[in-house]
């Protein structure tokens, strides 16, 4: 099972295509299916990689692999991807209806599980094409999901990671990647992303945490020694940096301004200097807060990337990472530079581990999806050796005595 959000008491997670509600995590009973919007070969395609048997067989060889999304965005809206497809449903998860395909280079997973956020009654969407030559687009919608239009084009990156909406000012920021001149951390204000830093790996992130004071984020960096958590207090946030991308428009935007050598180094000439605060052994991918009733906490959770990474430099040390997932988290009242290591999952060894001639076949990442509520954090680990897709939960007063999984 995937964790998919935990808001208002109420906890979703999916199974292939099959939506599960719960207020507990011992209690989830199935809400509805994700429908196959396909015809002919491409629905028997749907089919075979989204849903039993073939997907079991398929995660038996290659291990366990995400395809669904789901995001709740109103009392009863939810938007969800599966790989490609993008739905929405209005009845709470019973019923789903399909709304437009994402970019042809999109991988199985469609979007990052961060690239979605709700503010003032619109929803936005990043998309996460793998193609090196397409264009990612920020897509808005606002009818609660049922129709999309193209609101921002961002030409000169590869794909966006992250849309989220800083809950004390109420602006959305946007993180992007890879390659150095493509990671940018920034907000989107007026139709236009302005990058408030930018221009190396340190910016190359996947979610964003805001605290009252700070905002945080992991590198997401495959081929570094380690990689490094940051903290940007807020009293050296300005307005923003030079603009890119193109404007909004009431049809769709294909083009946009070109993020030139000289935008570049003003961002980087403009740009506040972040902290370091600690170090991981692999990539940071989710991130959450949650408050014990005293002081706010920062959580992380690091993934296992089975494959390499196609936009390393060719010096680069690819492939140092730790082989474990890890979650770690750090209060506030110690400027987030105390950190406890909460869990460690080891890989889930398959048989591509072993036999794979030419490297052909793919290998599935290991991840720990996190979500929070209140003083409860959920740990989801998912394809790893211990609790792969369990829903694990951690009191944030029992922080200093508990480790979960093993640490191989």
């Amino acid at each position: 099972m995937k964790l998919q959000s935990v808001q208002n008491g109420r906890i979703l997670a999916s199974h292939h295509r099959t939506i599960y509600e719960a207020s507990a995590v011992d209690s989830f009973e199935p809400i509805g299916s994700i429908n196959n919007p396909g015809r002919g070969i491409s629905a028997l395609s749907f089919e075979a990689l989204t849903r039993a048997p073939g997907r079991s067989m398929l995660e038996w060889v290659v291990g366990a692999y995400q395809t669904t999304n789901v995001w709740p965005v109103g009392d009863t809206a939810l938007v969800a991807t599966v790989g490609r497809h993008l739905f929405s449903s209005q009845d709470g998860g019973v019923n789903w209806h399909f709304c437009r395909k994402l970019p042809a280079s999109s991988g199985l997973f469609g979007v990052l599980p961060t690239a979605l956020c709700r503010h003032d009654g619109t929803i936005y969407l990043g998309e996460y094409p793998l193609d090196s030559s397409a264009t990612p687009h920020v897509l808005r919608s606002v009818d609660d999901g049922r129709t999309w239009r193209r609101f921002l084009s961002l030409p000169e990156v590869r794909h966006i990671h992250s849309i989220a909406v800083d809950p004390y000012t109420e602006s959305i920021w946007l993180s992007t990647g890879d390659r150095d001149a493509e990671c940018h951390i920034g907000r989107i204000k007026d139709g236009r992303f302005e990058p408030v830093v930018g221009g190396d790996q340190r910016f190359r992130a996947v979610d964003l945490v805001f605290t009252p004071d700070a905002l945080l984020w992991g590198m997401d960096c495959l081929y570094t020694e380690r990689n490094v958590i940051f903290r940007l207090d807020r009293q050296k946030l300005s307005d923003g940096g030079p603009a890119i991308g193109s404007p909004p428009s009431s049809i769709s935007v294909d083009g946009g301004t070109t993020l030139t050598d000289r935008t570049l180094e003003a961002i980087k000439a403009n740009a506040p200097e972040p902290q370091p605060v600690t170090t991981v052994g692999s990539s940071v991918y989710y991130g959450t807060t949650l408050h014990d009733g005293s002081t706010w906490w920062a959580v992380f959770s690091t993934a296992i990337e089975a494959g390499g990474d196609s936009t390393a430099p060719k010096t680069s040390n690819a492939g140092v990472q730790e082989p474990t997932a890890t979650v770690v988290a750090a209060p506030a009242d110690t400027d987030f530079t105390e950190w406890q290591l909460l869990a460690r999952f080891g890989v889930r060894r398959r048989p591509v581990h072993y036999i794979n001639p030419g490297e052909r076949l793919p290998c599935a990442n290991a991840y720990v999806f996190l979500g929070a509520e209140d003083s409860t954090l959920y740990c989801n680990p998912f394809n790893t050796k211990q609790h792969h897709g369990a829903i694990l939960t951690i009191e944030a007063d029992s922080f200093d005595d508990r480790l979960l999984g093993q640490s191989r």
